[in-house]
């Protein structure tokens, strides 16, 4: 079996879109899935997947989501070699250890384009920095995440790039969770 990672994007972010990670948790062993665990309430959920390709669970996850959990939201998937990489590629692993509440990585579906990147960093401001990874974008918020405009960016449809973003604590998280 294969251990994937699934990503939710905008659960429990202001109040919106509240999943219990034990509802979560059931429905993803509810379809026959196990080694099933999931971390914080924010939609993180680790589980073996046969041999489903991340596009076929991400359409699964959603579809099921809405039909049991009355949750209509994105999934992305990832497995641990992908996960690993995204890690070791961080362009900014000073940022990411000092200060690493601060310091996210928006996983997407999709790959960032040049343009993408463009109106992400546009919106930037002092203090903050944003760099293009295989299918992630990392982005360093100096002054924090809440009053960021960058921030803001990646929630617009305009942009075209479906993803969500884990802080670096996160992300340390659920590689040891895994085991990558």
């Amino acid at each position: 079996m294969t251990m994937r990672i699934a990503l939710l994007r905008g659960v429990n972010v202001g109040g919106a879109k509240k999943v219990p990670m034990a509802g979560l948790k059931a429905m993803v062993e509810a379809l026959g899935f196990t080694g099933v665990k999931t971390l914080l309430a924010s939609g993180n959920v680790v589980f073996e997947a046969g041999d489903r390709s991340d596009a076929a669970l991400e359409s699964l996850l959603e579809k099921e989501a809405e039909a049991r959990l009355g949750l209509v939201t994105r999934f992305i998937v990832r497995g641990p070699k992908a996960w690993r990489a995204m890690i070791e590629a961080n362009p900014m692993p000073d940022e990411a250890e000092r200060e690493p509440s601060r310091f996210l990585v928006n996983v997407a579906r999709e790959a960032v384009t040049a343009e993408m990147l463009a109106m992400i960093r546009a919106a930037a401001t002092p203090g903050e920095r944003v760099e293009a990874g295989d299918r992630c974008v990392y982005a360093f918020f100096g002054h924090g995440v809440a009053d960021s405009k960058a921030a803001l960016v990646f929630g617009r449809k305009g942009l075209g790039l479906t993803s969500t973003g884990r802080n670096w604590n996160t992300v340390q998280k659920i590689a040891a969770l895994i085991g990558a």
